[in-house]
């Protein structure tokens, strides 16, 4: 046998044993997922269609908005925070790929160039001689405990999380993009109801100036009359702004200019209304849903598995260089295996002393891991907290909205009333005015109600987890 077939056999020998104890070693702690203390039920009865599952229906569409579905669409498809995320996801997922392929045998090609130059004796000129040589190195670190495949582990698992926070993140722009439209479209109303209270006023100053000319009044009356209505026209410039604002914070969100998006009409509308949606589940499901809740275990998984990679560095390890290399002058004198040169090296790195650096880099990764299950807990805590908030939203804007609809209705009459009797001379302006303001301020109160209510099913449904589409 030649010697650079013995050279291979001892290098398939060396790699076979590697692979024995590659397969029969695996430090550090396997993870183990946490079981969260999400208790059996919510505190208040979630809506939603009896039966429904979460994934057949869409939380927005509850609304019956076509132009608030189209938004939410066009944010999920073109919104720079979400791509930015998918990016970050791209890059977890190559890293992946990097640790994987770590951990095997590494083969790259060299070529290497001598030039050497001889001075003659005499006066001489001296000689120049060149060489070429060609050649492959090859090395190779076996996993002999398994610290390369936790670090494959814990790649896969921050390249999870990476997964889990851009769903998330589409969760929290599916919610904004809700927010938003409600609130434009909440101060557009608050808008035309300032214009309805102008016109309101305006017929009450006729009426008072037209008493005040027959001399059935006093000026006193005029002027109130005239002030109410340039405190109503005073909330116009603000309500304008506020929807603006709103409109201009979509426009981001849908990945558009502010200027061009506050034209195209949005605002214009009724608030919306949800009219029923999916069924939010119970907390086991909200856990199980919520991304960002999975994207903290999975920080607890990698955090896991980097135990093993710091514990690793306490055993052995082996690396195994070799190089193949030929003279290129050479190739032409018929025997190549005269004129190729194998090397194979095995070096065996054994810590025997360190100070301790070791052992506290483990003691290190350990307080990680206990700190990531920790913040998972808290994560958790906090989901339902949210959860429960938004079901108490639910529950007292409704109520506070059937209430200022009972107060508006009423507000209506007592004003026309106060309205007939002052103009019969049977009741004071103070009167006519106490009933306008009251009316005024139902009709503004009852439609932030509305808008308060929309708002706590946008925000029950985002901490639910309720789904936002298929992710990739």
């Amino acid at each position: 046998m030649s010697e650079l077939a013995k050279k291979s056999a001892l290098l398939r020998g060396l790699a076979g044993a590697g692979f024995l104890l590659l397969a029969g070693c695996m430090v550090g702690p396997d993870y183990v997922p946490p079981e969260p203390d999400a208790g059996a039920d919510f505190g208040a009865t979630l809506p939603g269609e009896a039966g429904a599952r979460a994934e057949e229906t869409l939380w927005w569409r509850g609304f019956n908005d076509d132009r608030l579905s189209g938004l939410i669409a066009k944010a999920l498809g073109e919104n720079y925070e979400i791509a930015a995320a998918r990016e970050r996801l791209l890059q977890a997922r190559a890293l992946v790929e990097a640790e994987a392929g770590a951990g095997g045998p590494q083969l790259d090609g060299a070529l290497t160039g001598d030039v050497a130059s001889r001075t003659g004796g005499g006066g001489q000129n001296g000689q120049t001689e060149g060489e070429v040589s060609a050649g492959a190195l090859f090395s190779w670190v076996p996993d002999l405990f398994g610290g390369q495949r936790r670090a494959v582990e814990a790649a896969e698992a921050e390249s999870l999380a990476r997964a889990l926070l851009e769903a998330d993140i589409a969760r929290l722009t599916a919610a904004d993009v809700a927010r938003r439209y409600t609130e434009a479209r909440r101060d557009y109303a608050r808008l035309g109801l300032v214009n309805q209270s102008l016109e309101l006023q305006r017929e009450t100053l006729r009426l008072v100036e037209t008493r005040f000319e027959a001399g059935l009044t006093a000026r006193l009356d005029v002027k109130r009359a005239e002030a109410d209505l340039a405190a109503t026209r005073a909330q116009a410039p603000q309500l304008e702004r506020s929807a603006k604002a709103a409109l201009h914070a979509l426009a981001v969100l849908t990945g558009e200019r502010a200027g061009d998006f506050a034209k195209a009409g949005i605002g214009e509308g009724s608030i919306p209304a949800f009219e029923g949606g999916p069924a939010a589940g119970l907390p086991r499901d909200m856990v199980r849903r919520r991304a960002d809740l999975r994207a903290a275990e999975a920080e607890l998984a990698r955090a896991t598995a980097l135990i093993g990679v710091e514990e690793a560095d306490l055993y052995p390890l082996l690396s195994l260089p070799g190089r193949l290399s030929f003279n290129l002058e050479d190739l032409g004198s018929g025997n190549i295996a005269e004129v190729v040169v194998a090397t194979l090296s095995a070096t065996l790195d054994i810590p025997l002393f360190d100070a301790g650096t070791r052992r506290a880099e483990i003691s290190a990764a350990e307080a990680e891991a206990r700190e990531a299950l920790l913040l998972y807990r808290q994560a958790v805590l906090e989901a339902l907290s949210e959860v429960e908030t938004a079901l108490v939203s639910v529950v007292s804007a409704r109520a506070r909205q059937d209430y200022l609809g009972e107060a508006v209705a009423a507000s209506e009459v007592a004003f026309q009333q106060a309205e007939n009797l002052y103009a019969q001379g049977l009741a004071s302006f103070t009167e006519v005015l106490d009933a306008q303001r009251s009316l005024l301020s139902n009709r503004q109160e009852l439609a932030i109600a509305k808008s308060d209510l929309a708002l706590a099913f946008i925000d029950l449904y985002a901490a639910a987890g309720a789904p936002t589409g298929p992710r990739e």
